[in-house]
């Protein structure tokens, strides 16, 4: 498959590449700034914004899925997710059936849980800049699949994962990046859950 992988530097979006690359996709990794991602045979690096859509029009050339593990990593960052995904939408008019995976997050299930409650409190603008980005996608007739995982993890073994949709799946409040980036690469292979929001949690 040729691949579109945006937010490709950061933690959960290496851990993609090289799955994708180990299954022997060609990836192209669009990149917002200065980064050691190195070129390599099945990959090709193009530095870019992702909230600019004539840019993301080139990009989907020829592509069979995009793969999108944005992060805000600064407060200039505040509607990256919302911004970027109405670049895409935009993008994409008349290729509507293009997949596209994107990475959400597990607090945006109503929670009572005391600590939970905190956490989008204290993660409000990043929150609702996630809400506002699935919103755009339901509305859009993108062949989407939004993934929401619990607390992301680096380093640790693989251990597999487990999906339920409507809310979290019982059990362990985070997993492991490299397995999140499996539900990934397997999401965009199969097809599989396609305009759903599928939740994601470690084995």
């Amino acid at each position: 498959m040729q691949l579109l992988v945006i937010g490709a530097s950061g933690r959960t979006g290496r851990h993609f590449i090289e799955a994708a690359l180990a299954h022997k996709h060609r990836v192209t990794a669009l990149i917002r700034k200065s980064s050691d991602l190195a070129p390599r045979t099945g990959l090709d690096n193009v530095y870019g914004d992702p909230r600019d859509p004539q840019a993301l029009a080139v990009l989907l050339a020829q592509k069979d899925g995009v793969v999108s593990c944005l992060g805000q990593t600064s407060s200039k960052d505040d509607h990256l997710l919302r911004d970027s995904s109405a670049a895409l939408i935009g993008a994409a008019k008349g290729r509507e059936a293009l997949r596209y995976i994107v990475v959400s997050q597990g607090l945006q299930f109503p929670t009572r849980n005391p600590m939970l409650v905190f956490l989008r409190w204290i993660l409000a603008k990043y929150v609702a800049d996630t809400a506002d980005m699935e919103t755009l996608l339901q509305q859009s007739a993108l062949d989407w699949t939004i993934v929401r995982p619990p607390r992301l993890l680096e380093g640790g073994p693989p251990s597999g994962f487990r999906t339920n949709l409507g809310a979290m799946p019982p059990g362990r409040r985070s997993m492991q990046r490299a397995d999140l980036a499996a539900l990934l690469l397997e999401l965009v292979e199969t097809g599989a859950h396609r305009r759903q929001i599928v939740a994601v949690t470690a084995r």
